[in-house]
């Protein structure tokens, strides 16, 4: 079905150009008569000439929230979504937005795939998908998709240190139903070979879990620093 909304697609990079031709090379098959904006903190490694071959790019200060803000602010779409450098979507998948949007719910995620073979990857989509759907709450990695009135509504991403991306999806829930939709997110498996799938996994549960127990961003981004 095609898409009647202009959808500004949003993604902060930093440092990124080992693999963003390849990322921004599968959106751009997609993106139609869409818009992609790509916000950069100040690569040094060549990010921002590869970016600029696929989308719009804007040079903003360092750190998520504050490139998350400024390619908003920048976005002429009334559709906007939130993704990481190192993810791609599946065919129809900004189709699927605008169909949840105009059904009724607010905003939300994708469901996930990781790139990679380990059956551990099975189990962390399978996680995150649970948390998206019944939880509500959104990393950056499965996507964030909402309108931009409700974006300017909730007040942009919040300038905290960690987390800011959940803190916003719970933001998002304020204002009505959030969902998971398909076709998929696929996730570069490249965190979790870096440092370990299971060690990353285990750290990232656990300051999830912290996050539920009500610790503040600043005590887990201390915990995070210390742990990674």
């Amino acid at each position: 079905m095609p898409t009647l909304d202009k959808i500004s697609i949003i993604i902060p990079v930093l440092n990124e150009a080992k693999i963003l031709e390849q990322t921004l090379s599968r959106l751009h098959s997609e993106l139609g008569p869409h818009e992609l904006i790509i916000v950069d903190g100040g690569s040094t490694d060549g990010s921002t000439r590869i970016a600029e071959k696929y989308g719009k790019v804007l040079i903003s200060e360092r750190g998520r929230s504050k490139q998350l803000n400024a390619g908003a602010a920048a976005a002429s779409g009334t559709i906007l979504i939130f993704l990481h450098a190192d993810i791609w979507l599946e065919s129809g998948a900004l189709a699927a937005v605008e169909t949840a949007l105009s059904s009724g719910y607010v905003g939300g995620g994708f469901r996930q795939k990781i790139d990679g073979k380990n059956m551990l990857y099975r189990a962390i989509e399978i996680a995150g998908n649970i948390r998206g759907k019944y939880l509500k709450v959104f990393y950056g990695d499965s996507g964030i998709f909402l309108s931009r009135a409700d974006f300017k509504k909730i007040g942009g991403f919040p300038e905290i240190p960690i987390l800011e991306e959940m803190e916003f999806s719970k933001a998002l829930r304020g204002f009505g139903k959030t969902t998971l939709i398909t076709p998929h997110i696929h996730i570069s498996a490249r965190r979790w070979e870096k440092k370990g799938v299971l060690r990353t996994t285990i750290n990232n549960w656990l300051i999830t879990l912290l996050y539920f127990l009500k610790f503040s961003p600043v005590q887990l981004a201390k915990l995070y620093r210390h742990i990674r």
